[in-house]
């Protein structure tokens, strides 16, 4: 069984923190299936791994670009029209959906429209301005 070293590796891949990455990827394809590459003594998934990368028997290109899918939580490929049509029946922001009113006025939580809303806002501005005068 041949020794493998990260050295053997960083002549392939010059940056430990690339090689890191390109190897747990390439070992989680090896678990997961893939066909190995070099011949291996009862060896680790880990160690295959890094022969493979250090024997340049498999695809760099190939591999870099596997490990980027594999972090990515959204795909180019999604549509997203099927998502925003998705949301736009939906009330998002609602917390008395589904309560009846009689609920409500148990609990003594008054429903106030947007007009007395706004007229009441106006009202309290307007009165803290005249206080503010009085001082």
């Amino acid at each position: 069984m041949a020794r493998i070293t990260v050295e053997d590796c960083e002549k392939v891949v010059a940056n430990r923190f690339d090689l890191v990455i390109l190897a747990a990827q390439r070992t989680r394809q090896i678990i997961s299936g893939d066909r190995i590459t070099v011949e291996s003594e009862d060896e680790k998934k880990t160690v295959i791994a890094l022969r493979e990368i250090a024997a340049q028997s498999i695809s760099m290109d190939a591999l870099k670009e596997s490990s980027i899918k594999s972090f990515r939580t959204f795909t180019p490929e999604e549509d997203l029209d099927d998502d925003v049509e998705d949301l736009s029946g939906d009330d998002t922001y609602n917390p008395y959906a589904g309560i009846e009113m009689t609920s409500i006025e148990s609990d003594n939580i008054s429903v106030v429209s947007e007009d007395e809303l706004k007229n009441n806002t106006e009202n309290d501005t307007e009165n803290d301005i005249m206080e503010m005068e009085e001082v």
